[in-house]
């Protein structure tokens, strides 16, 4: 296996996965009842003590799933999906011809009210009565693609996502630094071929000691 193709396998969703892991938090320390049932449900599900939390550990954890899946959906980490039309086709009055590109809009479909309600807003609820799933039936909600070209890396990365927020919850109380507002923290955004925060997200970090 060359260097470079060992790079593209284990490297190519390091930035992606950390970038959405920085939206999570953000999102999160702007909704304290959100980060509240967050934090709540991992140190009860798993109880006092742990040193570290395993994969085998993240069974039972169904909002920090939720409060994945609404980052993801609020901030897809990829915002246009490129594609190539498999046939003639016309289109809203338009003809596309066979193989031309196709810019699939991610953002715009993630944030259209005729599938989300209140699509502009944090609501990780939304996810425990209407379960879109990672998967291309699922249209409305296309964080990793869709068809037989979708992200392949998808099960990796929400597993690294789920188990590195797990860790950050479980063991540390967050703050913003000189108490500041947490609603009034910059949450503007940086397009490119992903989408990033246009500022750093800095919070304080306090070991939590179990009573």
């Amino acid at each position: 296996m060359s260097f470079t193709l060992f790079q593209d396998i284990f490297g190519a969703a390091t930035d992606t996965t950390a970038s959405t892991l920085e939206w999570v938090m953000a999102e999160l320390i702007r909704d304290p009842q959100a980060m509240s049932r967050a934090t709540c449900e991992i140190r009860q599900k798993l109880g006092q003590g742990r040193v570290t939390i395993t994969n085998a550990d993240l069974g039972d954890l169904p909002y920090l799933r939720m409060v994945i899946k609404e980052t993801l959906r609020l901030r897809p980490a990829a915002p246009l999906i490129l594609r190539a039309s498999q046939e003639n086709c016309r289109i809203m009055g338009y003809d596309i011809p066979k193989g031309s590109p196709v810019f699939i809009n991610t953002f715009a479909v993630a944030r259209d009210p005729k599938y989300w309600d209140k699509a502009d807003e944090f609501r990780p609820e939304r996810f425990a009565s209407s379960t879109p799933e990672y998967k291309w039936t699922d249209i409305e909600f296309i964080p990793f693609g869709a068809g037989r070209r979708q992200c392949p890396g998808a099960l990796f990365a929400t597993t690294t996502m789920e188990l590195t927020l797990a860790n950050l919850l479980y063991h540390f109380d967050w703050a913003l630094p000189d108490g500041a507002d947490p609603k009034a923290l910059d949450m503007s955004e940086v397009f490119g071929l992903t989408i990033r925060r246009r500022s750093n997200l800095c919070m304080l970090p306090a070991l939590h000691l179990p009573h």
